[in-house]
């Protein structure tokens, strides 16, 4: 399954002081016959697995219908392993000044949340390869 990605500008509610962008995403799905296939027969289609991230302040649990629901079409699913506890440590963010400036980068406040990224990312790989 291929995801081609769209982005389109939001249009800012009112002038702010702050310049800023939203910017919304909408994908949608392409679904490749596996590997090769020339026969025309009913041969059965794979997926790879995929991977979810859990929003800020969303834990694991709370992907449970949407991994099913893709489950349901035959898509394993990986979800990063993330409980709502973690996200308090994006609050050591709040002490550097460049959180308030606008210009803090994301490591090494969210360094946890790319290595759990990075799990779940080699978990499904190893999914993937059988």
């Amino acid at each position: 399954m291929a995801l081609a990605p769209s982005f389109k500008p939001l249009p800012l509610p009112s002038p702010s002081p702050l310049t800023s962008r939203r910017f919304s995403c909408s994908c949608s799905a392409v679904t490749q016959p596996d590997s090769f296939s020339t026969s025309l027969s009913s041969s059965p289609v794979t997926y790879r697995p995929a991977v979810i991230l859990p929003g800020l302040g969303n834990n694991t649990g709370d992907y449970q219908k949407l991994t099913l629901t893709l489950q349901g079409y035959g898509v394993s699913t990986v979800v990063a392993k993330v409980s709502r506890i973690d996200w308090l440590r994006n609050a050591a963010g709040l002490v550097d000044p460049n959180y308030w400036r606008g210009t803090l980068q994301p490591r090494p406040v969210l360094d946890w949340y790319l290595n759990r990224v990075d799990e779940a990312v080699n978990e499904a790989l190893k999914q993937s390869q059988g």
